[in-house]
């Protein structure tokens, strides 16, 4: 198996760092101009693979410990600097977690279409052009008459901006530019940037990009829209640009499925009653994966190729400790197994979720599966006993429960309790209690 992508772009970054003068370039400006030809040369990766950290979560252990960022500049050249703030990166910090979902029901019959994935299980233009279809593009813009005009690489005209808290202006020329889709209407350009699984934060790059190359060709409004397809779920978050590099605010934003419940309904007293309870699995780490939603996104995307840490990584760009974390979550819950050679297969369990065509389908599935496991199965009884009101739900409680159960000793259990509460808001959020 090879090494992970993160793994080698450190190992690069440390040998670039090594050849070059770019600490003390770094410590008098702020910034460094370097070709890529020179990474190349000294990193022996390719330059495109080491100059895309489309999250914070991504960047190369240099670049987090000196506060870095990089940014295309030219055909072949970047600007490496400083990044205090890190104002490269937009963080949602949870924004999109208080949205009220949406069902949006098409007028168009969406089961006439031979040609869609059965399963939902949509790559990003994929997912794009299913909420075009289905024309929940139309109503979260509210443009009747919207066309797609734009979608891939193109090479950039020039336009400059200011440097991040460095008096530094940079300019860009010919720069590969890629844009997932763009559409038009009679008075406006929409640039959408596409994920499929939730992202914590973003590299506002891949917005402002195209934002300004557009801005120079157009005299229509550009519409910058960040659009995220996570288990069911479209989310879409429109933005708008200040004067400078790392400016930028939230105007719009919304969440929808499409012909599918956004609630599971269930008698959880008759769940609770009718659940055999197992044991915890003694062989798989307790979880550490937060976001329930992109713990089925990694089942759904096993058959795709998508499995093992490095390539769960590379998909949701993030650092391989977490595509551990995930698949090792969706393993305790009974979907996946592990080979010895570190590759994830489904189990018959994890089959039905991953071919399952309904939201409210796989989050049962899901929550069958929870309750099944001695811990959650106390603590989710005891969010009841508290009239599911999360905040009475005291850390000490869980943590007992969690140790009560398990082998996890010292300060362990209070750790993963974080987990486990972000969980029981993903149940408290999406779980219509009967």
């Amino acid at each position: 198996m090879s090494k992970a992508k993160n793994n080698l772009n450190d190992d690069a970054w440390e040998k670039v760092f090594k050849n070059l003068d770019l600490k003390n370039d770094l410590a008098n400006h702020g910034f460094a101009y370097v070709s890529a030809e020179d990474l190349k040369q000294y990193g022996d990766r390719e330059p495109r693979l080491m100059a895309k950290f489309d999250t914070k979560e991504s960047r190369p252990e240099l670049f987090k410990k000196e506060n870095l960022s990089i940014l295309p500049v030219s055909n072949g050249y970047y600007i490496v600097f400083k990044d205090y703030n890190l104002d490269s990166y937009f963080d949602f910090n949870s924004i999109l977690d208080s949205l009220v979902i949406q069902e949006h029901r098409p007028g168009l019959d969406l089961s006439n279409f031979q040609t869609l994935p059965k399963d939902n299980n949509y790559s990003e233009s994929q997912a794009i052009d299913y909420a075009y279809l289905a024309s929940v593009l139309r109503t979260f813009t509210n443009e009747r008459d919207l066309y797609l005009t734009i979608r891939g690489r193109l090479r950039s005209g020039q336009f400059q901006f200011n440097l991040p808290n460095h008096n530094h202006t940079v300019n860009v020329s010919g720069v590969q530019i890629e844009l997932d889709a763009g559409y038009e209407s009679p008075g406006d350009i929409y640039l959408i940037e596409a994920k499929v699984g939730k992202r914590d934060n973003f590299h506002i790059r891949q917005l402002y990009y195209p934002y300004r190359e557009w801005l120079e060709k157009t005299s229509k409004n550009v519409v910058p829209i960040f659009f995220t397809y996570t288990n069911g779920l479209f989310y879409l978050t429109k933005f708008e640009f200040g004067n400078n590099f790392g400016d930028l605010r939230i105007v719009d934003k919304n969440c929808y499925t499409v012909n599918d419940n956004p609630y599971l309904s269930v008698d959880l007293d008759y769940l609770l009653n009718n659940t055999k309870v197992e044991c915890e699995p003694s062989s798989v780490p307790y979880p550490q994966a937060n976001d329930v939603d992109k713990i089925i996104d990694v089942v759904k995307n096993i058959e795709n190729g998508y499995n093992n840490k490095f390539l769960i990584a590379s998909y949701f760009e993030f650092r391989e400790r977490q595509g551990d974390y995930y698949a090792n979550a969706a393993r305790y819950l009974g979907f996946l197994t592990k080979t010895n050679n570190g590759e994830f297969r489904l189990t018959e369990t994890g089959k039905k979720l991953a071919h399952s065509v309904y939201r409210s389908e796989r989050n049962y599935i899901f929550l069958q599966q929870l309750l099944k496991r001695p811990t959650f199965h106390e603590i989710i009884i005891s969010l009841k006993d508290y009239d599911f009101e999360l905040s009475n739900l005291d850390d000490n409680l869980i943590s007992s429960i969690i140790s009560k159960h398990t082998s996890l000793t010292s300060g362990t259990p209070k750790r993963r309790a974080s987990t486990v509460k972000s969980w029981l808001k993903w149940i408290v959020k999406n779980v219509h209690i009967k």
